[in-house]
Parts: structure tokens; C-alpha cells; sequence
């Protein structure tokens, strides 16, 4: 009899460190609808009906913050990088994004911009770089819709890929999320 209680006891205790140390560590935090990212402090505003989906790291040492409108049900992707840049290089690197973003999605079959989506501006102050890019899964047209924010000590990427027919209803509901964001 002692035997199942010790290996259960052992059990137990095994659960709660796995459990313990399963859990990610928080990138960021949300408080009051306004996330802040803890490396690069680049925040922006969830409206009542977008969720944190997960929070974690990515690629290039950049950390990513996944979100998903409830409306529309599309997950949105915010890539977070900390950087410094001299301000004067930032139209150079901005000039850049649009190739290598291409050259990442090489794998995506048909995968190009837009000529009439891409546009330059600004979020925040900072400048920006929006496009949206087709490509064909499993048959399917896809697009992605991406928008790229440059600061002088921290760089964004809002993203998200989805049916084409979906991206009326999901841009605007995504812009008033990018619009938001402070980029340091």
C-alpha cells in the first residue's frame, strides 16, 4: 500500500515542477486594453474584442505576440525587435522589407505585392510601410497583409495571412490595431 502512495506522491510533485516549468515567461503585459513589450517597449492598444492568443520568441532574436479578432476569427502576428539605428538609415531599411520578405516566403507559391498596396507613411510618428502580397495554398488564394514600423531603438511587423476573401472584413479591424502602436 505504501508503495502506490509514494509513487503517486512522486507523481504529484513531478506534475507541479513540469507545470511550473512548462509555463511561457510573459513578453509583455496587458493592462487596461494597451500592451507593452517588455524588451523593446513598443506598445499599442487591443480594442474589447481582440485577445492575446501567445506571447514567445521568433525568429532573427525577435519576440513575436500573437492576437486574434474575435470578430473575424484571424490571428495577427506582431513581430518585436529591439535595435539601434541612426534615423537617416531608416528609409534604406524600409526600402528593404518588401524584398526580403520575399525572399522569406519563397516556399509560398505565386507569392507578390499588390503595386497598387504598397504605401509608405507613418504610425505613430514613425515611419511605415504597408503592403498586401497573394499567393496560392492548397489551391486556395491567400494574402497576406503586412505593415512594417521602423523606430530608432526598436522595430515592429504587423502580419497576418488569410483567404482573400476574408481581407475587407479583417484590414480595417487590423489597421485600427497598427494605428495604435508607439514605436520607440
Amino acid at each position: 500500500m505504501s508503495r502506490p502512495v509514494a509513487v503517486f506522491v512522486f507523481c504529484s510533485l513531478l506534475g507541479s515542477s513540469i507545470g511550473v516549468l512548462a509555463q511561457p515567461r510573459a513578453i509583455g503585459t496587458l493592462k487596461n486594453g494597451v500592451y507593452h513589450h517588455n524588451q523593446t517597449g513598443i506598445q499599442f492598444t487591443l480594442p474589447p474584442d481582440w485577445v492575446i492568443v501567445s506571447q514567445g520568441h521568433a525568429s532573427s532574436g525577435a519576440q513575436a505576440v500573437l492576437i486574434r479578432d474575435t470578430v473575424t476569427d484571424i490571428i495577427g502576428t506582431v513581430w518585436l525587435k529591439p535595435r539601434t539605428v541612426d534615423p537617416a538609415d531608416i528609409p534604406a531599411l524600409m526600402s528593404r522589407r518588401l524584398d526580403s520578405k520575399v525572399a522569406q516566403r519563397n516556399n509560398f507559391e505565386g507569392y507578390r505585392y499588390r503595386p497598387d498596396s504598397v504605401q509608405q507613411g507613418t504610425v505613430g510618428g514613425k515611419p511605415g510601410l504597408r503592403a498586401v502580397a497573394d499567393y496560392v495554398r492548397a489551391g486556395q488564394q491567400m494574402v497576406e497583409y503586412i505593415t512594417w514600423v521602423d523606430g530608432e531603438k526598436s522595430r515592429v511587423a504587423f502580419s497576418a495571412r488569410m483567404p482573400a476573401s476574408e481581407l475587407p472584413a479583417f484590414q480595417s479591424r487590423f489597421d485600427d490595431v497598427i494605428q495604435t502602436a508607439l514605436v520607440p
